[in-house]
């Protein structure tokens, strides 16, 4: 898998884990808040860990912050989830120091505290929320953009090729006879299918170029800055090399898989579905004329070209 691909699919992993750690660290950051106003109202003895001056890293939810994934760490929002939360802790602090040695707590001071409190909550729902809107466009088994990402990317792919004139291709593919897989060998071991299809195909294409799961066992490939005539080539080549591709399916158990291709070119001048409906025929054409090949639908032409004709 490459890299890129293969980052995608350990982040969905870690930001969906990071959902679900959030929620629990937000649920015990509310019974957190109670124990701190009891300890205040019904003058309760502060435990150790509310005094300490890193507090904030022995509550639930500093200990999922320190050992966040590199991942995790790069989203933006985080850096300053961290500092709100260290910054609650030690408004926190300041009250219960006062509480302890009999003093007056000011409500000024119980104000900044409560704000603290509130700027938590909210930057942790900023947070949550970039993990979440990040998590919808990455397909949660194989690692590939899904088809709500395609839908702004091909748009702004679509805008880029009208602005500097270089041609775009949109190719889809679906694996040939793809249910016997999972009749034979079950739907995990189909799992692990669609899984390596998506590594080969990433480890095939270049940096700026995407992998969507269009559906099932099919998958929409862009390749910006790409004539008709050279994605007709790239596509083969991918042909030829995913049939001779052995795919270990785990207990011992090896299948090969075939593929076919229809491809058309990305017209700036009209609505980008078009342009996928087009790719979307000359598959057609290709599962038509018996599968494992390449078909592309030419501008200027009433129908679709099969490469091996």
């Amino acid at each position: 898998m490459s890299s890129a691909t293969q980052d995608k699919l350990v982040f969905t992993q870690n930001a969906l884990s990071a959902l679900n750690d959030i929620d629990k660290a937000l649920a015990y950051h509310m019974q957190w808040l109670q124990e701190l106003h009891q300890t205040l109202i019904c003058r309760q003895t502060p435990h150790d860990d509310l005094l300490a001056e890193d507090s904030h890293l022995r509550c639930q939810f500093g200990q999922w912050f320190v050992s966040a994934e590199v991942l995790l760490r790069e989203q933006p929002g985080f850096s300053e989830l961290g500092e709100r939360h260290r910054a609650m802790h030690h408004q926190a602090r300041l009250l219960l120091r006062k509480k302890t040695t009999s003093q007056s707590i000011e409500l000024a001071e119980y104000d900044d505290f409560m704000q603290s409190n509130l700027a938590f909550r909210n930057q942790a729902q900023q947070y949550q929320a970039t993990l979440i809107n990040l998590v919808c466009v990455v397909d949660h088994l194989t690692g590939a953009w899904n088809r709500y990402a395609m839908v702004s990317k091909i748009a702004e792919e679509s805008e880029r090729a009208q602005r500097n004139g270089q041609p775009c291709c949109l190719s889809i593919l679906d694996l040939d006879h793809f249910k016997r897989v999972n009749d034979e060998f079950g739907h995990l071991a189909g799992d692990l299918a669609l899984q390596a299809v998506v590594r080969f195909l990433a480890s095939r294409i270049r940096k700026y170029d995407y992998v969507f799961r269009y559906g099932g066992e099919e998958f929409l490939l862009c390749l910006p800055n790409t004539s008709l005539a050279d994605a007709e080539i790239l596509l083969d080549r991918m042909r030829l090399e995913l049939a001779a591709m052995p795919i270990d399916l785990s207990k011992g158990n090896i299948v090969r898989i075939t593929a076919s291709f229809g491809v058309a070119e990305l017209l700036p001048a009209e609505h980008h579905d078009f342009s996928i409906d087009r790719a979307d025929h000359a598959l057609l054409c290709a599962k038509a004329k018996g599968r494992n090949r390449v078909c592309s639908w030419p501008l200027g032409h009433d129908k679709p070209h099969d490469l091996s004709a």
